[in-house]
């Protein structure tokens, strides 16, 4: 099998694909575990409880507006790694045909805040670096 020569795209976004199926594979254990806890409630055993570190339970995820939905539909439809500032292009157009657009400064601040609910707390994007300058997000 003859090696290729990988470009930085190419490469970040294999990381950024390979970092997804990991994420769903984890995805997939969690489903799992909690059937198995079903399961194991219908036999009558009770199964041990899972808490994190700190012995809560698990938070709800934040949910999405509509401003999220429509991020995350530009980067689905991109299909690669997208800058912050093709998401905001895109974010706008689709903002005007759905009658949600706002000023110009409201809505970069509404997007840099659904980038940040995005890829901090509920972990839906992985933020990589691009191309020398700023970072890319993928799904």
């Amino acid at each position: 099998m003859k090696s290729k020569e990988l470009s930085k795209e190419e490469i970040i976004s294999l990381i950024a694909e390979f970092k997804s199926e990991v994420n769903k594979c984890l995805a997939k254990i969690e489903f799992y575990n909690e059937k198995i806890d079903e399961l194991t409630k219908m036999l009558g055993k009770q199964p041990e409880v899972k808490t994190n570190a700190a012995g809560s339970k698990k938070r709800k995820p934040y949910p999405l507006s509509i401003w999220d939905k429509i991020v995350l539909e530009v980067i689905r439809e991109n299909g690669k790694p997208t800058t912050s500032h093709q998401i905001y292009d895109e974010t706008v157009k689709k903002a005007g045909e759905r009658g949600i657009a706002m000023d110009e400064t409201k809505m970069k601040s509404k997007i840099n805040q659904c980038l940040v609910k995005l890829s901090g707390r509920r972990h839906d994007l992985k933020k990589v670096r691009y191309g020398g300058r700023g970072y890319a997000y993928s799904l």
